[in-house]
């Protein structure tokens, strides 16, 4: 009985080690698979991840919403999103909320360029609520910076919704609106929202790299067990 349980926690050690060793191996093809624009490969890769990943899946769910997200699998995106702000914490809840208002926001962009204009209406309304619903736009759990990149979106969305709710039936161009921030990217200008979203999901990447940095300090520690 004294050998069996001591068997016991041996074994379990072992399963939390390869455990932690395949999740941090498909987080990291996952995120190479990214940097390549392979994003089959990279929501692939981020999916086992979240499988794996029990105590921290909201990183695994938040890695492949950016990857649907960029490859313009919005509702999928949405959907990753969601899950991911199951169980983020606090400091990191309005990294995930910024991209998903972005998804929004493409999606009421999206509306729009189809003349459906309440349906883009809708859309960037929901984007506005998924920032206030963190109080993003006035105190992001990343600091300063963070919270101004939320104000920067949920004032872009509301511009968006005051503008059309104020236009005439055929109005003209407005560059504020989505056809006009094409052309702008044509002339070399990035699209804001693009810009957002790539600085968004690499602060969030930099920042769990800081993070599992810390973690791997403490895994190769033998105390820390």
């Amino acid at each position: 009985m004294l050998l069996v349980a001591g068997i016991l926690p041996a074994l379990l050690v072992l399963a939390w080690c390869l455990k932690v060793g395949l999740t941090l191996q498909n987080n990291a093809a996952g995120r190479d698979a990214f940097d390549d624009q392979d994003f089959d490969r990279a929501v692939a890769e981020f999916t086992d991840n979240r499988r794996l990943n029990w105590f921290e899946s909201w990183i695994a769910a938040f890695n492949e919403g950016a990857a649907l997200h960029v490859d313009g699998a919005w509702p999928d995106a949405i959907t990753a999103y969601e899950t991911a702000l199951e169980d983020v914490p606090h400091r990191d809840e309005c990294t995930v909320r910024i991209n998903l208002a972005l998804v929004h926001e493409a999606v009421g962009d999206a509306s729009y360029a189809e003349k459906n204009t309440d349906e883009a209406i809708i859309a960037w309304q929901t984007g506005i609520n998924v920032l206030a619903e963190g109080s993003c736009p006035t105190d992001s759990g990343r600091g300063e910076k963070q919270t101004e990149d939320a104000a920067t979106v949920d004032d872009r969305l509301r511009n968006k919704i005051q503008e059309n709710q104020q236009q005439d039936p055929n109005p003209p161009q407005d560059p504020q609106q989505p056809d006009d921030e094409s052309d702008g990217e044509e002339d070399g200008q990035k699209d804001p929202r693009q810009e957002q979203l790539e600085r968004n999901n690499q602060e969030g990447l930099d920042q769990r790299r800081q993070d599992q940095e810390l973690y791997d300090d403490d895994y190769n520690r033998p105390n820390s067990w």
